[in-house]
């Protein structure tokens, strides 16, 4: 107890130490002074920006794409090209083991960008968002078994 009354002791007598070594002629400033400093101050009047050229970019028209799988049974893939007027079209999607997919089909041009997903994921309706249309199927094999539902399903006929 005896501390923290030392404690705040000594912070009071900061406290007041700290305001005494304020300088009071700052707010004294002489108002002839402060009219003529007006006076000599240059004024921003702005000015006119130089023509920035613009330039005319022709379109180049290119094509990539790529077909990957793993030793699991998953692939994926992606094409994409572009034409010389600047549209873009192009798809990408998966494929798992169990046959479940997603296929994205896209074209983006002066209209904006147009989507349209084909899948059998469960839990995806045909409801379209947007500028996506959305194909949903019935999945292959139904829902996926999980892992931890396999194990719980193990562990009972053992037991």
């Amino acid at each position: 107890m005896d501390s923290m009354l030392y404690f705040f002791a000594i912070l009071n007598i900061f406290a007041a130490v700290g305001g005494m070594f304020i300088p009071n002629d700052v707010d004294k400033a002489d108002d002839d002074e402060y009219e003529d400093s007006k006076l000599n101050t240059r004024r921003y009047e702005g000015f006119e920006a130089e023509d920035i050229p613009e330039y005319e970019y022709s379109q180049v028209p290119y094509n990539f794409g790529y077909d990957i799988g793993d030793n699991f049974g998953n692939t994926q893939f992606r094409e994409e090209n572009k034409d010389e007027d600047g549209v873009v079209r192009g798809s990408y999607g998966y494929r798992d083991p169990s046959g479940m997919y997603r296929h994205v089909s896209y074209v983006a041009d002066a209209g904006g960008f147009h989507a349209v997903l084909r899948t059998n994921e469960p839990g995806i309706d045909n409801r379209n968002s947007a500028d996506v249309a959305v194909v949903a199927q019935t999945p292959l094999y139904g829902y996926p078994i999980r892992r931890q539902e396999r194990r719980s399903s193990l562990i009972e006929e053992k037991v």
